[in-house]
């Protein structure tokens, strides 16, 4: 089944069609509301129970639309538009068989009457007869060949019934008979988009604005792919065109406040979210800059953005989810608790202020408390974060054995999830259990050859080891094309070249990494042993300092190992 889903509405109506019916704003005998069941002719009593029709469709009344509109047929039998109201009746109840009868009645009187045979050929593309609906549309068009429904209607049922090549030669051949029509161009970008054919959509799209300049539905929906493509700064530049010439169109700072908040460009989010509440105030735009702000880490800001919210609208819980954050990152875990406590179960936001609190407790140290917050969020919403979460609370603690049940669980309802295993080997590792940790690594690389995480974690316990280090190498270079600029595969392949004595590589290659991941100082250290190893000692004292002064550095143990170090060396 594609994935493409267009509405395919078919036209019943066409312009020619009071030649067989005249429909007055109000018919004879319904003045006042209530019919009159006299009329002084058959033409007149047809238009009469064709109106009651209709009034019996507004009010959902199918049974009585349909007898009226047989009794405005037994006054008319010469109208194809009557018979093609009833087949239109019929259809909507998905009587197809009735409906292609009456839409047969409508042909019989006149065989050209385009209404009926586009009606014929929605009814079997509904029924799954689409050869026979490509047929009919293939008549409309020879009996119209300048009609761009017909086309287009042709196109999308070619396109749904997987003939990619034939819808595509319809709408080049729309082209040809509609050279000043945007739509040929824009369904073969629609069509493209739905193949992943992203830069010949872009294409398509454009030439339906040349050929429409204010055609915005193309101009929006190419604005889309880029913004699929995470070209940000495109769709960016589409929506301020746009809005060049139509100011008014406030929602677009929105999208495009939301475009740069997802690229991560802060400045441009906060200013076009204060463009769009300077607009159409609301509470989520408001809460969208206080969320910007701590971004910036304008904290103030976001701090009295978050009190107006909650101060003005105590029930807006979202507010107190933010503000729960912004307190949480300035160290303020009390008040942050209280924050995330105010949110009550029933909210939507309560599992995620569940989470943040449970973390808070974690870092803590308090790993009791934060399990049992998490657990019964955890029991509401199964999912793999939450169970990956609550397992790494009891590996914290040590807890390995709890933490590897809990993993086992997940998998039970979440089977051959790589996330899972690979944590489940982390586990594993940190329990000391090196061997269950190596045969579950292998069980993902089983599933899935090219799983980064599990390729590069082989890869660097047999560095690290000093064993089979081709054979690591291969597997590290492996996962560095998948994730090319991750700096701790880098590392992996950093540490290779180092254990097998390439110390010039080693050294440019682990250099890198510390690039990638910006002073990491387990990294820094390894470069640190390439320098002091390749004989290069003031250089390997110079590193040493600067992980045991990096900002990531946490890890007391690892902190003593790197004076330790030092002191080897007659530095402090």
């Amino acid at each position: 089944m594609k994935k493409l889903i267009f509405a395919l509405i078919l036209a019943l109506t066409a312009p020619g069609c009071s030649r067989y019916f005249l429909v007055r704003s109000t018919p004879p005998g319904m003045e006042g509301g209530r019919p009159s069941y006299g009329c002084s002719s058959n033409t007149e009593c047809a238009e009469k129970y064709y109106m009651i029709a209709q009034m019996y469709v507004q009010d959902g009344n199918m049974d009585g639309a349909l007898r009226t509109m047989k009794k405005a047929i037994s006054y008319d039998r010469s109208s194809p538009y009557l018979y093609l109201s009833l087949a239109k009746l019929y259809a909507a109840r998905r009587a197809y068989g009735d409906a292609l009868a009456q839409m047969n009645a409508a042909l019989k009187i006149d065989p050209y009457y385009i209404p009926a045979l586009y009606g014929k050929a929605d009814v079997y593309s509904n029924t799954g007869k689409t050869a026979r609906a490509i047929a009919m549309l293939k008549q409309v068009i020879g009996l119209s060949p300048n009609s761009e429904n017909a086309y287009i209607a042709l196109a999308l049922t070619q396109y749904h019934a997987n003939e990619t090549k034939d819808a595509e030669d319809t709408l080049n051949e729309m082209i040809v008979h509609a050279p000043s029509s945007p739509y040929p161009y824009y369904y073969l970008a629609k069509i493209a988009v739905d193949q992943k054919e992203y830069k010949e959509a872009i294409a398509y799209y454009n030439d339906a604005i040349r050929v429409s300049p204010d055609f915005y539905t193309a101009l929006y929906e190419e604005a889309d792919v880029y913004t699929y493509l995470k070209e940000y700064d495109r769709a960016v530049a589409i929506y301020n065109g746009i809005l060049r010439s139509n100011p008014d169109v406030y929602e677009l700072y929105e999208k495009i406040g939301d475009l740069y908040l997802t690229a991560k460009e802060y400045t441009g989010a906060l200013e076009a979210y204060k463009k769009a509440e300077a607009y159409a105030p609301s509470l989520a735009l408001r809460l969208k800059i206080g969320m910007v702000y701590i971004e910036l880490k304008q904290y103030r800001e976001a701090e009295a953005v978050f009190k107006a919210i909650i101060s003005s609208n105590p029930s807006f819980y979202r507010a107190y989810y933010y503000y729960g954050i912004l307190l949480s990152e300035n160290k303020k875990d009390d008040q942050a608790i209280g924050a995330f406590r105010k949110i009550p179960p029933n909210n939507e936001v309560y599992p995620d202020a569940m989470v943040q609190l449970a973390i808070i407790y974690s870092n803590q140290k308090k790993t009791g408390q934060a399990e049992a917050t998490l657990l019964p969020v955890l029991k509401t919403n199964p999912t793999i974060d939450m169970y990956n979460l609550y397992a790494s609370f009891f590996a914290q603690d040590r807890d390995y054995k709890q933490a590897i049940g809990v993993l086992n669980k997940a998998l039970n309802k979440f089977t051959d999830s790589q996330v899972l295993l690979y944590h489940l080997g982390v586990v594993y590792d940190q329990s000391g259990d090196m061997k269950d940790a190596m045969s579950v690594m292998e069980q993902i690389l089983k599933l899935n050859q090219k799983n980064a995480d599990a390729l590069n974690y082989i890869g660097y316990t047999y560095a690290d080891k000093g064993i089979k280090l081709n054979t690591a190498e291969t597997m590290i270079k492996k996962a560095l094309k998948v994730r090319p600029n991750d700096g701790f595969i880098t590392d992996s392949l950093g540490w290779v070249y180092y254990k097998k004595g390439l110390l010039k590589e080693a050294i440019a290659t682990l250099k890198k990494a510390v690039k990638l991941s910006k002073n990491d100082p387990q990294i820094l250290e390894h470069l640190g042993d390439a320098y002091l190893k390749a004989g290069n000692r003031a250089y390997a004292i110079k590193t040493y300092r600067m992980a045991i002064g990096s900002k990531q550095l946490t890890d007391e143990k690892l902190k003593k190992k790197l004076q330790g170090k030092l002191l080897k060396l007659g530095a402090k």
